[in-house]
């Protein structure tokens, strides 16, 4: 695949703030839990191991930067992706690093760092 380094360029700055926002692991494991399904505030805390008001903080930020969006119905918000950008890039991770006898991409690009 060819770049065009121009139009790249015209959208780095997009791409490094939607980056910034998957770069941190409790982010990245809620946006993988909604990628299928919306889900309520509780149940998405037990899925991913965090407390109410720690989530709370991570669903504000992703809500900031576009990548989640709510429903509510009674007393209960719902999340879900709100980003087809989102949607393909998690899917793309999740066929690099979550496949059967995946690759160990991370480590063989850090040994190349190294190099």
């Amino acid at each position: 695949m060819k770049m065009d380094i121009a139009q790249l360029d015209a959208s780095a700055e997009q791409a490094a703030e939607l980056l910034s926002a998957l770069a941190n692991k409790n982010r990245l494991m809620i946006l993988c839990n909604l990628l299928n399904q919306e889900m309520a505030v509780q149940p998405l805390a037990d899925a991913v191991g965090m407390s109410q008001s720690a989530l709370s903080q991570q669903l504000a930020k992703l809500r900031l930067a576009r990548l989640v969006s709510t429903r509510r119905q009674g007393k209960e918000i719902y999340y879900r992706v709100a980003s087809s950008e989102v949607e393909e890039i998690l899917q793309t991770l999740y066929g690099l690093y979550c496949r059967p006898a995946a690759p160990d991409v991370a480590s063989r690009a850090v040994a190349a760092l190294d190099a």
